[in-house]
């Protein structure tokens, strides 16, 4: 489009229509067309303030991309023709992390900042309504952000991970029979913020602080004693109580002091200060180095296999009869952590190498017990990445170049913090694994109608991918491509039946465990938790499940009412005791500096282990041999 022809068009556009036609065409004389093709990026967030102008969008749609501290990305808002793009940045002088990303073929004109600004200056009916504009825009924003934080899991793991007898302190009792004086002496004495009322027994009674105090200074004082003054509902929580029960009663219902009971009795005292002991944990502290870290010199001694505080960390939570399902989503919580960490740390070097930023947007995914947040410290690397389709693009070449190069710094690093590379080659430097979002959907086409034995396991790989850093739209629409042609699959959901029922859970008709070799070792992966992974994989491909992670598959297949909900918290026991005896395995071969490995010693477990080993393979079997019948009912003879 000509400039004159442009200046025809906006004269007659709000808010173009306020400006004087000298004005007008002074804004046009310097303004430039532009044509961005699919997916490239109209300006991206790294670039510099001095580089960024306003644009005018006169066809296609286009998207923002808010850059998270997280790495994930999330789009809030699209433009259409006529919008104005760009203001938002300007104003925050780049503070505000966005890209904006063509989503089809996109036509603009580039304002030059300093001339927009101009007219903001000398026409005041224009820049108030520009003013408006960005302020309304921002509001929606600052809306859309607090809408989209809600939606995700906030909340720090250590409250879900921390029980409140960690937590409480020793709390100030007293008999409900002490006078208010005798409270307030007490509360001196003691620098007590609470007097804790108890029966002879222990048991609560009420609870006085120095608002009760205060209260009846304030009164006739003709009543002295606490049981009248005391609040006799006060919120407790068991001592068996995780921190986040006790913060509710904190964050919503406005309690400042919550006493603490084992049994009925009261053993301690919850104040808002007691929460500070979960932000000067160790593992805040050592997600707080992970996310200060300059280098991967920096990340090296934060590995999970190197740092001695976070392995103790992990056996505390197991200590403290966490379910080690959720204990392994901890310690894959921290790997993504540095996976995060890296991928940032590998962008930068892009950049101070020449490569530039990415140049189109992209997705990095993990698979495998990383993707299912079931991670023991004996893992490699299993990960692949997603790019927006770049193919159509005139310097498709060099797409290709950014990606090789930037995913070898990757899994590079990788190798260096301690996530040793996969002898199966399933990293995102392998082009099978470093693929478009059009050529995964082909090769997932692939998978579905031409799979043979051995593309199975790299099916099922894939299949548990979760995404961690980037465009995550794009591995949400990858997520829904796969689950809807895999249910549709029947010939690869009976191969994947058959490929569950090959390896034989070792335990006989008796229960009892048959074990080989010299030393009785057993391998927890390969003849336990494989067989539960894997049934309640092929379960959730058959009924079309998004969800990755083992237990909440379950807990989706027993709202369908496919699983029974006593088998599918059975599995979820089973699931506890085989995680739980691999990290414990895992533990004690990092304390005596012995290899990895998921092979468990069974004659030095204690009798009772011994049985929960047992009904754990039991569930399995029993799981197994259901598979069986399904498989050998729909093979076709």
């Amino acid at each position: 489009m000509k400039k004159n022809e442009f200046h025809d068009m906006i004269k007659a556009s709000y808010p173009f229509n306020h400006l004087s036609d000298e004005q007008l065409e002074y804004l046009v004389s310097q303004a430039q067309f532009h044509k961005f093709a699919k997916n490239e990026f109209i300006f991206h967030e790294k670039e510099s303030q001095e580089e960024l102008d306003v644009y005018f969008l006169m066809s296609g749609t286009a998207k923002n991309v808010l850059h998270r501290p997280s790495g994930k990305q999330v789009s809030l808002r699209y433009y259409y023709p006529g919008d104005l793009v760009g203001l938002m940045i300007l104003w925050t002088s780049g503070d505000m992390s966005f890209s904006v990303q063509a989503i089809e073929e996109c036509t603009l004109f580039r304002f030059n900042k300093k001339v927009f600004f101009d007219m903001l200056t000398n026409n005041k009916e224009f820049s108030q309504i520009i003013f408006e504009s960005v302020g309304n825009r921002m509001k929606t924003l600052y809306d859309e952000i607090k809408y989209k934080e809600s939606q995700e899991e906030s909340a720090d793991l250590s409250l879900f991970r921390t029980k409140v007898n960690i937590l409480m302190e020793s709390p100030v009792i007293l008999p409900k029979t002490s006078t208010m004086e005798e409270a307030a002496e007490k509360m001196l004495d003691e620098a007590a913020e609470a007097i804790v009322v108890c029966d002879d027994e222990g048991a609560l009674k009420g609870l006085v602080t120095q608002t009760e105090i205060l209260r009846y200074l304030t009164s006739s004082r003709e009543a002295p004693t606490v049981e009248v003054w005391m609040n006799k509902n006060p919120y407790w929580v068991r001592d068996e109580a995780f921190a986040y029960e006790a913060l509710s009663f904190f964050k919503y219902e406005g309690a400042k002091y919550v006493p603490v009971l084992r049994n009925g009795i009261v053993i301690g005292l919850l104040t808002g200060l007691s929460f500070v002991n979960i932000h000067d944990s160790s593992y805040l502290d050592l997600s707080y180095s992970i996310q200060s870290a300059s280098s991967t010199d920096d990340l090296v001694p934060l590995s999970p296999v190197e740092n001695t505080t976070f392995t103790s960390f992990i056996g505390g939570l197991l200590l403290q009869d966490s379910f080690a399902y959720n204990v392994s989503e901890v310690l894959t919580n921290y790997n993504d952590r540095l996976y995060r960490k890296i991928i940032l740390l590998s962008e930068a070097e892009m950049r101070a190498e020449g490569f530039g930023s990415p140049p189109v947007n992209y997705c990095f995914i993990v698979m495998g017990s990383q993707g299912r947040g079931e991670q023991s410290f004996n893992t490699d690397q299993d990960n692949g990445i997603i790019i927006a389709d770049y193919e159509h693009l005139d310097n498709a070449k060099a797409v290709d170049r950014y990606f090789e190069h930037f995913t070898e710094k990757i899994n590079r690093k990788l190798a260096q913090c301690g996530f040793h590379e996969c002898t199966g080659g399933i990293m995102a430097k392998e082009p099978k694994w470093r693929k478009s979002f059009s050529q995964w959907q082909a090769a997932i086409d692939d998978w579905l109608h031409e799979i043979d034995a051995e593309e199975v396991q790299s099916f099922t790989m894939f299949y548990d991918f979760r995404p961690i850093f980037g465009d995550y739209s794009l591995a949400e629409d990858t997520r829904a491509y796969i689950a809807k042609k895999a249910q549709k699959s029947l010939n690869m959901q009976q191969l994947l039946r058959k490929d569950a029922i090959r390896f034989r859970i070792p335990i006989n008709a008796l229960g009892r465990i048959n074990l080989k070799g010299r030393n009785k070792f057993f391998n927890i992966k390969k003849a336990g938790l494989m067989q539960i992974v894997n049934m309640v994989r092929i379960h959730s491909i058959k009924h079309g499940l998004k969800e990755v992670n083992t237990v909440q598959r379950l807990n989706a297949l027993k709202e369908l009412k496919v699983f029974h909900p006593r088998d599918a918290e059975n599995a979820k026991t089973a699931l506890h005791y085989l995680l739980y005896y691999r990290l414990n395995q895992n533990l004690l071969e990092l304390e005596e500096n012995r290899k990895l490995t998921n092979e468990l010693e069974v004659e030095q477990l204690t009798k009772e282990d011994k049985r929960k080993l047992r009904e754990a393979l039991q569930i399995a079997n029993r799981m197994q041999q259901v598979m069986e019948i399904s498989f050998n009912r729909n093979r076709v003879v």
